[in-house]
């Protein structure tokens, strides 16, 4: 199901069947340092551990290439992303 862009909320289904899903992933354009790049995050899979890291990712002529996680960013899924001090994990 796609769903409109917002940066205030982040509601996952237009009338709460989100919990009808198998595995949601969100994707978003994101304008960092005045460049538009995309994210993905895996919100979302029954009955397995993922990673919960927001990804730099681009889509290639080799398919979606999955970059690295989006650590020194912060409020990137609000549209207003700022630069932070990594942290150890």
């Amino acid at each position: 199901m796609e769903l409109p862009d917002s940066y205030t909320s982040l509601q996952f289904s237009p009338r709460g069947i989100a919990f009808l899903s198998d595995a949601i992933i969100m994707q978003r354009y994101l304008e960092v340092g005045g460049r538009l790049r995309r994210a993905m995050a895996i919100v979302k899979v029954r009955g397995s551990q993922h990673s919960k890291d927001v990804r730099d990712n681009e889509i290639s002529a080799r398919g979606v290439v999955m970059g690295d996680p989006l650590h020194t960013y912060e409020g990137l899924l609000t549209g207003a992303p700022m630069e932070v001090e990594p942290r150890a994990r």
